[in-house]
């Protein structure tokens, strides 16, 4: 078995930015590499306007804290108005989405327990016309219309 050591990331050496389909950018903190699976922990700073289209996770439970501006969370049909030192919990198999719906950039640190999704987000950067089908090789349903 391979020794885990500590893990440092600091502001101006972060792994992993790739701008996300809709002008979101995430930084990997911690992957399935670094936490022997546990969880995966990402930055994001997420642009006006930005952020995913609403989708549930078959896999993952998944967590946000607000660390700057306020982002909209629609949770299973409710609306939750988030400003910064907000903490959300998504359970697994719930429907969400979150949006910064202000006029200035929010960033937000979100974790998905367990880890094993990263590799989703580098796939939309690279193709996020094809967002459904990557969705369901990660387990994850886009809902696209809403």
């Amino acid at each position: 078995m391979v020794k885990r050591v500590p893990r440092v990331v600091r502001p101006d050496d972060r792994e992993g930015k790739a701008t996300a389909a809709g002008g979101d950018i995430y930084a990997d903190l911690a992957t399935a590499d670094h936490t022997d699976n546990s969880y995966y922990l990402v930055h994001a700073i997420v642009p006006a306007g930005g952020g995913p289209p609403a989708h549930i996770h078959t896999r993952e439970e998944e967590a946000f804290y607000v660390i700057a501006g306020e982002v909209e969370f629609r949770v299973d049909g409710s609306t939750i108005v988030a400003p910064v030192g907000t903490f959300v919990n998504v359970p697994r198999g719930t429907k969400h989405q979150f949006r910064n719906a202000s006029d200035a950039e929010a960033e937000l640190i979100f974790w998905f327990t367990p880890a094993g999704i990263e590799d989703l987000f580098a796939e939309l950067t690279q193709n996020p016309e094809e967002i459904i089908a990557i969705g369901k090789k990660y387990g994850v349903e886009y809902f696209l219309d809403e």
